[in-house]
């Protein structure tokens, strides 16, 4: 029987390859314990994450969350910032996302997470905090 814990971590892993299939999309970064923190990884987490994507596609990847939803059913979202929503699927599942373009990652404050897919072409050094949370 698959463990909360495991069923997040696939999860994860199915937006990854959503968002490869997606036109526009540049880069996925998770976060929090979803990130490099995963040793926090536990059945009350959720899935903290940045979709990096093209100039023009932000919006559209905002607007439409067929690369979510196509995963699994969901149960409840709403934008919770200009840039992203909460987003809990049917099964228990949680997410807290942001959608930015390249030139807004520099001002984007997160602490260091894990680049689960990127482009060829993507410039890594993007996923680098700029700007550190203060505890």
């Amino acid at each position: 029987m698959m463990t909360k814990r495991d069923l997040i971590i696939q999860r994860l892993e199915e937006i990854g390859v959503s968002v490869q299939r997606r036109e526009g999309a540049l880069a996925l970064l998770s976060l929090g314990s979803a990130g490099v923190e995963n040793d926090r990884l536990d059945d009350y987490s959720d899935i903290d994450f940045f979709l990096i994507v093209e100039v023009g596609y932000k919006e559209a990847f905002i607007a439409n969350l067929d690369w979510l939803t196509d995963i699994s059913a969901p149960g409840f979202y709403f934008p919770n910032t200009k840039d992203g929503y909460k987003f809990l699927y049917q099964d228990g599942v949680f997410c807290e996302f942001a959608v930015f373009e390249p030139s807004e990652m520099a001002s984007a404050v997160f602490s260091k997470g894990k680049l689960l897919w990127h482009r060829a072409d993507f410039d890594t050094t993007l996923c680098e905090p700029k700007t550190s949370r203060t505890p």
